[in-house]
């Protein structure tokens, strides 16, 4: 295609935004069991099988239930895809989260300078000014606190785009999951957001080049 033939409006319209893939387990209790039986897997190994207890799993059996563990877990799977937000849809949301938790930030900024004050008497630390400068900043460091956990909530919500979450939902997802695998999601919005597209096309499927003395290289 020759520099006149291309269409650069057609071009950017069929532009679509970055997505990655993450994959996040509902059933992690699950691990905890697996823990168990592979502890219980490395003593059976250990002890001779005359010391054995009567009844005492053997390793097979062991394996068994770790490999039905496994595939309980796995089943528990879901694949979140997650795209970027541009820099209007992250301020817009920022804005909206200092707004809508004002009240919870006064409040944790409140109970922060409550305990400053607490332990700077236990601290014997005396001079107002000092007093006052740790109040300060402990007190703004727990309503920001607030204001970047939803807002970072909000921004899950806004980038996952399959399947869709609510802000109510990834707020619930935090609570079961943990910030383990939430982080996860995290990791992939920031991809989305700074992580150029790497792609390598297979040599056999690139078209061939004809040089200047017209051989196809």
């Amino acid at each position: 295609m020759t520099t006149e033939e291309f269409n650069l409006d057609n071009w950017l319209d069929g532009i679509q935004r970055t997505e990655r893939s993450v994959t996040l387990y509902g059933r992690p209790d699950l691990l905890a069991d697996i823990d168990e039986l592979e502890a219980q897997q490395r003593a059976t190994a250990d002890t001779p099988e005359e010391d054995r207890a009567a009844g005492e799993s053997t390793g097979g059996k062991l394996q068994e239930k770790i490999d039905a563990l496994y595939l309980a877990l796995d089943a528990s799977k879901l694949v979140f895809r997650v795209s970027f937000l541009d820099d209007q849809e992250q301020n817009a949301i920022e804005e909206s989260a200092k707004s809508d938790m004002k009240t919870e930030a006064d409040a944790a900024a409140a109970a922060a300078r409550k305990e400053a004050r607490e332990k700077c008497k236990r601290l014997e630390i005396t001079q107002p000014n000092e007093i006052n400068t740790i109040a300060r900043n402990m007190a703004n460091a727990a309503a920001d606190k607030v204001i970047e956990r939803e807002v970072s909530i909000r921004t899950i919500a806004a980038a996952v785009v399959s399947p869709r979450l609510s802000v109510e939902q990834v707020r619930k997802l935090y609570t079961k999951v943990g910030d383990s695998q939430i982080a996860l999601l995290s990791r992939a919005y920031s991809r989305a957001s700074v992580e150029a597209p790497q792609v390598t096309v297979p040599k056999s499927l690139k078209p061939s080049q004809t040089d200047e003395t017209g051989i196809s290289s």
